[in-house]
C-alpha cells in the first residue's frame, strides 16, 4: 500500500512542480516587462523638467513599476521556494518507493 502511495504522491508532487514552474516563467517574463519600463520611464523623464506635470506623472508610474516589481519579485522568490520544497518532498518519495520495492522482493529464509 506504501508503495501506491508514494507513486501517487510523487506524480501530484511531479504536477504541483510544472505547475510553479510554468507560473515562474510567466512572473520572470512580466518581471524583465516591468524592468524595461521603468528604464524607458527613466530616460524619457530626463527630457522634461522635473517641475512639469508630465514629469511627476512619470515619476508616479515609475514607482508603481517599482512596486510592481517588488511584488513580482516576491511572488518568484516564493515560487522558488515551493520548486525546492516539491523536489525535496520527490526525493523523499523516491526513498520510499525504494524501500517498499526492496521489502516487496526481500525474501526471510529461515
Amino acid at each position: 500500500m506504501g508503495l501506491l502511495i508514494g507513486i501517487v504522491r510523487k506524480r501530484y508532487l511531479a504536477m504541483m512542480k510544472s505547475n510553479a514552474e510554468w507560473k515562474l516563467q510567466l512572473i520572470t517574463a512580466a518581471l524583465m516587462t516591468a524592468q524595461n519600463s521603468v528604464n524607458n520611464l527613466m530616460q524619457v523623464g530626463t527630457d522634461y523638467e522635473s517641475d512639469s506635470l508630465i514629469a511627476k506623472k512619470l515619476q508616479q508610474r515609475q514607482y508603481k513599476l517599482k512596486l510592481l516589481e517588488q511584488k513580482l519579485n516576491a511572488q518568484k522568490a516564493a515560487l522558488e521556494l515551493q520548486i525546492k520544497e516539491c523536489t525535496q518532498e520527490m526525493e523523499s518519495c523516491n526513498s520510499m518507493i525504494e524501500a517498499n520495492i526492496k521489502s516487496s522482493f526481500s525474501y526471510n529464509i529461515g
